[in-house]
């Protein structure tokens, strides 16, 4: 049996994937796929890029992939869609873990029950927003929160809804990079490819022509860099149970 952990980003798995044993690339389709053992259950990790239609491929690829495989340890037990998150709760710091109970679509106002996860680790848990676009400021985040969600992200909807039509356990397990009150003085809604990715050759042609905006990058970089080393560690010492959809246990 298999796990397959979807994020946007390789540096929201690459931690995650160095504490793996026998890990090694997979040639999937998609920017970044390996695979490697954790306890003796075979783990899988995609990331695809950002936004719905980029996680739900790469959800769609690992399934196909591992169906092909026609063998028992490769069938999917669950899909965790991972990575970054912004806080809508304005008590959720930095590198704060977040387990999804729900995932809310924005665009289709559906939402999608959650497998609940056991840890050791504090986390917080309850409804996680999904939309395609990045909050980029306190303001937007304060409109977001009337929903009663305590994060925002941009994949776990996609990932939810390939997940639930191929019917399998569905987990969000999600790491603070930016708290409640905080913005950015870039858009990077701005700077993503038609196909939804972020653009890293336009953000850096676009700061080379703001210098202001070095020292913020350079700052959400670190951030970032400790985010995913909290989450990576997070993930290997928590249990996701697999026969469940319900409210995770703390």
């Amino acid at each position: 049996m298999a796990i397959l952990y979807v994020a946007s980003e390789a540096s929201e798995l690459k931690p995650f994937a160095n504490m793996l044993t026998g890990l090694r690339k997979i040639n999937w389709p998609v920017d970044y796929a390996f695979e490697g053992i954790l306890d003796g259950r075979r783990v899988l990790l995609a990331a695809n890029g950002a936004g719905p239609k980029l996680a739900a491929r790469a959800v769609e690829v690992a399934i196909r992939a591992v169906t092909g495989a026609e063998l028992s340890s490769s069938k999917l037990e669950a899909v965790v869609s991972t990575g970054y998150c912004g806080a809508l709760d304005p008590n959720l710091r930095e590198s704060q873990i977040v387990i999804a109970t729900r995932v809310l679509d924005l665009t289709r106002s559906e939402t999608s029950d959650c497998a609940s996860v056991q840890s050791e680790s504090g986390f917080a848990s309850g409804l996680v927003i999904s939309q395609d676009r990045v909050a980029v400021n306190s303001a937007e985040k304060h409109q977001l929160l009337a929903h009663n969600a305590i994060a925002v992200d941009m994949e776990s909807a996609g990932v939810a809804q390939r997940t639930k039509a191929a019917g399998l356990p569905f987990c969000c397990i999600k790491v603070v990079s930016d708290r409640a009150d905080e913005g950015f003085h870039i858009d990077f809604n701005r700077m993503r490819t038609p196909e939804g990715r972020i653009a890293r050759g336009k953000i850096g042609l676009h700061a080379t022509t703001h210098p202001k905006l070095i020292g913020e990058l350079l700052r959400l970089r670190r951030r970032t860099r400790d985010a995913a080393l909290a989450l990576g560690e997070f993930l290997v010492s928590c249990r996701i149970n697999t026969a469940s959809a319900s409210t995770p246990d703390e």
